[in-house]
């Protein structure tokens, strides 16, 4: 038997996975629709698994078998939520591919193990929703935000999109100078005004995923030097910097060499990164921005790996 290994990202508007073999070598990927609960339903959400992992088995030697599947899933806030995705996941893995091993835990924990081996490490994640969760060479852990949408997510696409909506609405009314980011929401909709958004918007309700979107039509706005796309995205970067500000204090990392892992398709914009990483450093300065050249997926298949290694000793 060929052991493998299997490293799951499951986020809001997609699911990644990897499966990576004895020796570290890829083995297949495999892309689908979202697994965090607050973006979908169960039963959709065990369907995109299931299909993402059969993508990344499709290639593997009829000799092989996974041995540990680690996933990373957003949303995944309490224990309560935990165990509501812990078991149609672990059903489905063991029915349909035959794995056995499976660990569930928070995307943050990926992250991490994919930026950074420093005991005293930081992860930002600002993509669909956001969080900041970090460690310390004294064992201690801390976090700030990811209570979800109604709660937190400041600075994370789904609160770049509200704001979007919001702004919009004001240059429409008059509320405001007038702003590129009416007519762009106009077009993202296919609406003519916005006198009927609401149509749009409530009925049915756009879901944390469809708000997200509108992250895009900011970053376009803020492109074309329009002044309140600007107002937003600074704003945004004000809110992750505040994030990271919660967990350095909490963690007494203020004056160690600290690693700054960036994760999620917001901060790892250019225009998004680098004036919250100039304004974090002149604060900490013995913080080391991290933004990994490999997706989150890896730091799951490497966990994955290590945990079957420590069951062995």
């Amino acid at each position: 038997m060929i052991p493998l290994y299997l490293g799951i990202d499951g986020g809001g508007t997609k699911t990644e996975v990897l499966c990576l073999s004895e020796t570290g070598e890829t083995v297949g990927t495999g892309l689908s629709g979202p697994t965090n609960l607050t973006s979908t339903n169960t039963g959709a959400a065990s369907f995109s698994l299931k299909e993402a992992v059969r993508q990344a088995l499709e290639k593997a030697s009829p000799d092989s078998q996974v041995v540990s599947a680690v996933m990373g899933l957003a949303g995944m806030d309490t224990q309560s939520e935990y165990e509501m995705a812990f078991q149609p996941f672990a059903e489905m893995l063991k029915t349909a591919f035959k794995i056995e091993n499976f660990h569930l835990v928070h995307d943050s924990v990926i992250a991490l193990e994919n930026g950074s081996n420093n005991p005293n490490a930081v992860v930002l994640i600002s993509g669909t929703g956001s969080i900041c969760v970090g460690r310390n060479d004294q064992g201690d852990s801390a976090r700030s935000g990811g209570m979800d949408y109604l709660l937190t997510d400041q600075g994370s696409g789904y609160d770049i999109g509200r704001h979007v909506l919001r702004e919009a609405i004001k240059s429409f009314d008059g509320r405001r100078p007038k702003t590129m980011l009416e007519q762009l929401v106009c077009q993202h909709f296919e609406i003519e005004n916005l006198e009927n958004i609401k149509m749009q918007i409530y009925h049915p309700p756009l879901s944390k995923v469809e708000v997200a979107e509108l992250a895009k039509v900011c970053c376009e706005a803020y492109l074309a030097n329009d002044s309140a796309a600007r107002q937003i995205l600074e704003w945004a970067q004000t809110e992750m910097i505040k994030l990271v500000e919660a967990v350095v204090h909490r963690l007494g990392l203020e004056h160690k060499p600290t690693d700054l892992v960036l994760s999620g398709s917001i901060i790892q914009l250019e225009f998004m990164r680098l004036p919250v990483i100039a304004r974090l450093q002149a604060q900490f300065s013995a913080l080391t921005p991290v933004v990994p050249d490999r997706p989150s997926m890896y730091g799951a298949a490497q966990l994955a790996k290590r945990l079957t290694l420590e069951a062995k000793r």
